[in-house]
């Protein structure tokens, strides 16, 4: 007789108190979902100027509408009830950077820009996440045959530069900088993980363990190393003679892996079993945004969680950010980010900056930027004054700065931002924006757009001129450029004059011709101004010399970022 047969009250006791005591230590599942974001759309690696499409942003029919929809994210919701968020980590940088794009107004970062423009307020009422996602592109030729490709880098140190540049940009163009972090092809090196740890951010979501790939042909893509990795999804500290093992880096690094391998390898089977033996787990499952079924795969990572939720008794489930689930996974309990004082130390044209906090941060020195008049990036490194306090190493001009900006994390993640703004934005004024006005003529609306998603066109009649005008409200007392740019349309107008005018003087008039390109910006005047004057641009044509043709209106520029010598050399003369 066996004791279960002797003893069958207290076997049947012994189980109970058994799964009793094992759902009460069940740990709970931290589901990160997210997307690699890019445009596809005119990518082409062995092209070094690619112009992009965004339709994939402005599109209702396209994803990034349909994923927004609140509606859609009702239907996929954890244990607590709460709908699924999503990470977004926007790829920038390099492959970006010398687009050709004039309806962006930083190509380098046009992923983030669209993402904020047109989704920005589903972004905040879903509890979605943006940051960064970063591919080591490099405009190469390593094998030495006389063509070039974007090569994926064989060492971070190549991409140092350009990777700076871009958190710089996202810093000062859209107040983004990231705290969780995905690397393009899942690529690392010790030194890139260094300076991740040392200047960047804290949380690192790219060990795509047991995966190993070293060589690739001409042009090289898909390099990357995680064969030593940990299978856990239990985040790690990256050791730092090697970022694959656990060790002693002050950042985290976390498991993840594509959509389509987590339903191949039953990864949410995995970790539902990890957590019910205890332990909470943080997984990273992601796709692209431009994927076909990305809507699919976010309803069936819902499916499966739901299935293993019932599977596995106890186990909970719940859909965070990166940052949110690092913070959970922690145990965080202070949710204050530093207290930064931000600010500035002049002698004569020599600018220096000092950052205090009141509590330390993450990195072992602020990030600190600057953006000059000539539109260029600056990273600046910083030195310890006294505890909490860093003051700028090197001076940048005060003549030549535009915008400086800091930013620091604590070790839970919680971030501050702190700007200096010595020069107003830029201000884009679109054919959809209140500065727009049409004074004269008959308007319709034209889906080719030279900035936004649409432009306005007029019907030139025989005896009648078309008049719009683009209004300004002075911000700030300085010398502004304007600028002009029109969408690409059949039968256009030809003969047209833009007048600049000040307070409703005139300034200065500039008539197009037909060497008049369109989707370029075309500089009409610098004009000295003072806070609150009014500035306008007024375009008109008329159709007595050209009847039934087709005058467009689009963006308007006005940018006081005015340097002493600018120069334009269309690309049809290098």
């Amino acid at each position: 007789m066996t004791p279960q047969q002797r003893f069958p009250a207290a076997f049947i006791l012994f189980l109970t108190i058994t799964v009793f005591v094992r759902l009460l230590n069940a740990g709970e599942v931290y589901l990160v979902i997210g997307s690699d974001t890019a445009i596809w759309d005119g990518m082409n690696v062995s092209r070094f100027h690619c112009t992009y499409n965004p339709d994939l942003y402005l599109n209702p029919d396209r994803n990034a509408y349909r994923v927004m929809e609140p509606e859609f994210r009702s239907g996929m919701v954890d244990s607590y009830g709460q709908p699924m968020k999503l990470t977004w980590w926007m790829m920038a940088g390099n492959i970006f950077r010398y687009a050709t794009n004039t309806n962006i107004p930083v190509p380098n970062i046009m992923t983030l820009y669209l993402m904020k423009k047109y989704h920005g307020d589903n972004i905040r009422l879903n509890g979605d996440e943006l940051t960064l996602h970063y591919h080591t592109f490099v405009w190469t030729d390593y094998d030495q045959n006389g063509i070039y490709f974007w090569n994926q880098a064989k060492s971070f140190l190549e991409s140092l530069d350009d990777f700076n540049v871009t958190l710089a940009q996202f810093l000062i163009e859209e107040h983004v900088f990231p705290v969780s972090f995905r690397s393009g092809w899942h690529y690392m090196d010790n030194d890139w993980q260094h300076y991740l740890d040392e200047r960047v951010l804290p949380f690192s979501m790219h060990n795509d363990y047991p995966a190993k790939r070293t060589e690739d042909p001409e042009p090289i893509d898909n390099i990357y190393d995680w064969s030593q990795a940990p299978s856990a999804f239990v985040p790690y500290h990256p050791s730092g003679a090697n970022y694959q093992i656990p060790g002693d880096g002050p950042g985290w690094q976390v498991r993840s892996a594509h959509f389509w391998k987590a339903r191949v390898n039953d990864y949410m089977d995995s970790v539902f079993i990890a957590a019910q033996n205890g332990g909470d787990q943080v997984v990273c499952f992601w796709g692209h945004l431009p994927e076909n079924d990305f809507l699919d795969n976010l309803q069936v990572m819902n499916e499966r969680a739901h299935q293993c939720e019932q599977k596995y008794p106890g186990v909970k489930f719940r859909y965070c950010t990166a940052i949110e689930a690092m913070q959970r996974w922690l145990k965080n309990t202070d949710a204050a980010a530093p207290n930064l004082q931000f600010t500035d130390e002049q002698d004569e044209d020599e600018l220096y900056f000092h950052v205090e906090s009141d509590k330390e941060i993450f990195q072992q020195q602020p990030f600190v930027a600057v953006k000059t008049i000539y539109e260029e990036y600056q990273v600046l490194d910083c030195q310890l004054v006294s505890e909490n306090h860093w003051r700028t190493i090197r001076p940048v001009s005060r003549a030549m700065v535009a915008k400086a900006a800091v930013t620091a994390c604590d070790s839970l993640g919680n971030q501050a931002m702190e700007f200096i703004d010595y020069l107003p934005d830029d201000c884009f004024i679109d054919n959809g924006d209140e500065g727009y006005q049409e004074l004269a003529g008959n308007w319709g609306t034209s889906s080719a757009f030279s900035w936004g998603n649409d432009s306005r066109v007029a019907q030139l009649q025989p005896e009648d001129t078309a008049l719009v005008s683009w209004n300004y409200r002075v911000p700030r007392s300085a010398a502004y450029n304007v600028f002009v740019q029109f969408p690409d349309i059949s039968n256009r107008a030809t003969r047209f004059r833009y007048r600049v005018r000040l307070n409703e003087q005139n300034q200065d008039t500039v008539a197009a011709n037909d060497e008049w390109q369109p989707n370029r910006w075309y500089y009409l005047a610098t004009v000295q101004v003072e806070q609150d004057d009014r500035l306008s641009v007024v375009l008109s044509a008329s159709g007595q010399t050209q009847p039934y043709k087709l005058l467009p209106a689009d963006v308007v520029r006005i940018t006081p970022l005015v340097r002493e010598k600018d120069i334009d050399i269309p690309s049809q003369m290098i």
